[in-house]
């Protein structure tokens, strides 16, 4: 049984003060009645998170929280207390950040990127901003062009700050990005450059002819939905073609030189007319 971590319990007895769960080897954790649903049933598995209470007992939830122990998260800061701020991780019970875990001032109401671990002294899940002590600077085992999925963690002025694989440390940049993100967001990316400091780069789609089909296709179903036209050509603005297809105007050209050998578009003045849905 993990601490802090989503476990495969079986529903084992009841109690008076709610259900035992247990895993392989016989070790208990309660879930008490005030978080106990009706629907459930004895001898069988369920996921369950576990944590300890203020009092520090071992506790039970089948509310999952939006980060385990040993994984990068943005969440949102709750209240500020004299030893530190608690921030809400999806749980009634919210996570401290320590003063000594506080890289500068955490503003409430606002998401900050974290890294919860186990605190030495109370055993209890806690959280870190200094997150530069938790990446792994070894990346000579990853592989670029890779897919590899990603969290959100902090904006700059260059890009997005996120967690590869909740492991190492890597940046998408606002030029290479055609889609809305958000802080706490997971998303697949890929590997473009593994960097001599220990970071990574990353895009989020994968470069070469395995990005043009997809694109293409995002096309041909923009196309159906504007009954077989598109007002759109290789002068056209990039903002605008990044506005109505959600992709640079260098993929955009390439995917149409697709559709066009594939013979499925006619290319024209005006813009793109679609001929065959059928390659």
């Amino acid at each position: 049984m993990e601490l802090g971590k989503i476990n495969k319990l079986k529903a084992a007895r009841f109690a008076p003060q709610g259900m035992y769960f247990t895993d392989e080897d016989g070790n208990e954790v309660l879930l008490p009645n005030s978080r106990l649903p009706k629907e459930l049933k004895l001898n069988q598995e369920y996921e369950v998170f576990v944590y300890r209470d203020s009092q520090e007992r071992l506790i039970a939830s089948l509310d999952l929280p939006l980060a385990q122990v040993n994984e990068f998260a943005a969440l949102e800061a709750k209240e500020r207390v004299p030893f530190g701020v608690f921030m809400d991780w999806g749980l009634d019970k919210q996570v401290l950040v320590p003063l000594r875990e506080m890289r500068e001032e955490l503003e409430i109401g606002e998401k900050h990127a974290v890294y919860l671990y186990i605190d030495d002294k109370s055993e209890r899940v806690a959280a870190s901003t200094r997150l530069e002590l938790f990446f792994d600077r070894e990346i000579d085992h990853l592989q670029e062009q890779d897919r590899v999925e990603v969290v959100i963690l902090e904006r700059s002025s260059i890009g997005y700050k996120v967690a590869v694989k909740n492991r190492y440390q890597g940046m998408l940049y606002h030029n290479e990005i055609y889609q809305e993100l958000s802080l706490g967001q997971k998303v697949n990316a890929y590997i473009k450059k593994l960097r001599t400091d220990g970071k990574v780069d990353l895009i989020l789609q994968p470069e070469g002819m395995d990005h043009i089909e997809p694109s293409a296709q995002a096309i041909l179903e923009r196309l159906k939905e504007k009954e077989g036209f598109l007002a759109l050509h290789d002068k056209s603005d990039p903002a605008l073609i990044q506005q109505e297809l959600k992709m640079s105007k260098k993929t955009f050209k390439k995917a149409i030189g697709t559709l066009y050998k594939k013979r499925l578009v006619e290319l024209k003045e005006d813009g793109i007319h679609l001929i065959s849905t059928t390659p």
